[in-house]
């Protein structure tokens, strides 16, 4: 049985985790929605003490390899080395035994967590949006996320806010935090699947290459196709003088199908549905194309916000739908969105594209 539930455009009602239901869209707390990690104010690093834990691994948390449970359980602060270390010389125990880091822990099991000094080096630090993230679909196996655009999806390099910062944020009912099963783009906006469960992120990461995926953009100028049109190359990742770029090559080959939406002046939305999931595939297609998408300051023009948004992701028989919120005079509007999930019906597959 698939882990996705009949979700269709927006659910009329989600539960909360009271059991209370309210309606959807549902925006996390102003807490986290404003989530900002305060920087170190010393030089060098700065150290975190955690006292000795015994715990208990919950249902949700089973099948895990140990050192990604002690990593998760610690708030992932803990680096993988230190993990490894404490791990092998058996400051860590299972049920009372000796383990190894790639153990896998079962519901019902006790860990010994041994009291650990988590060094972070302090520096500068770039913080990225305030803006609130929003629940377009939940059940009890994962949750559908409406990531704002300029808000990563993981944290790293520099960045103290990400989308999975503000899910370790909130207040959930077991020890396991929804982890995000795939990656966006920063820039982009859109659908982010999030597993609620160990066996749920295995089962969708199994799954996840049948999963069609649809996306929205405006372009620069009007799109000279009519009907689906495929793209197609080679792509690969070479280091330019403006930094890491997707660029034709002899690397992995890149689908992407492309059906314009709708136009206006000189631009155009086209939907596009992915053949494959190369890299910034989308904007390095249509910037070769000749119609760079709006915002992009890689393969285009640079824009106050990347007009991308991923709006569409469905199993057979099976699908969850996220509309942008951009603003005039790129709003998509009631119509618009009718004709897109009337033409979604009879999209291009991943099986289509045979990859």
């Amino acid at each position: 049985m698939s882990l996705l539930t009949q979700a269709g455009a927006y659910p009329d009602r989600v539960s909360d985790y009271n059991g209370v239901t309210s309606p959807t869209p549902v925006q996390f707390d102003k807490r986290v929605c404003s989530y900002q990690e305060k920087p170190c104010q010393s030089r060098g690093t700065c150290t975190m003490k955690t006292p000795v834990q015994i715990v208990t691994v919950s249902p949700e948390e089973s099948g895990q390899k140990l050192f990604a449970f002690l990593r998760a359980r610690t708030g992932q602060h803990l680096p993988e080395a230190l993990c490894m270390r404490v791990v092998r010389t058996g400051q860590v125990r299972i049920d009372g035994r000796r383990c190894k880091p790639f153990d896998r822990v079962l519901a019902g099991q006790t860990v010994r967590i041994p009291p650990l000094e988590i060094q972070n080096q302090a520096g500068p630090q770039k913080n990225t949006t305030s803006v609130s993230v929003e629940r377009v679909f939940e059940n009890s196996d994962m949750i559908a996320l409406h990531k704002p655009s300029g808000l990563p999806v993981h944290g790293g390099s520099g960045w103290t806010d990400s989308l999975r910062d503000r899910l370790a944020a909130l207040p959930w009912p077991t020890p396991f935090i929804p982890v995000p099963v795939h990656r966006l783009d920063r820039d982009t906006s859109g659908i982010v699947l999030c597993a609620k469960t160990h066996a749920c992120v295995r089962a969708m990461h199994a799954q996840w290459q049948s999963v069609t995926k649809a996306y929205l953009c405006w372009v620069q100028g009007v799109w000279p196709w009519k009907s689906w049109h495929t793209l197609t190359s080679l792509l690969e990742k070479k280091k330019t003088t403006q930094g890491q770029r997707m660029v034709p090559g002899t690397g992995k080959t890149a689908i992407t199908h492309v059906l314009p939406v709708a136009s206006q002046a000189d631009s155009t939305l086209l939907l596009v549905v992915l053949g494959t999931g190369r890299t910034h595939q989308i904007r390095v297609h249509l910037a070769q194309a000749g119609h760079a998408i709006y915002g992009d300051g890689k393969y285009g023009t640079p824009g106050s916000r990347l007009l991308l948004h991923a709006t569409m992701l469905r199993w057979p028989g099976q699908s969850i739908l996220c509309w942008p919120d951009w603003q005039a005079p790129y709003t998509i509007t009631s119509a618009l969105r009718q004709r897109v999930v009337h033409i979604l019906d009879s999209a291009p597959t991943k099986e289509a594209s045979h990859v």
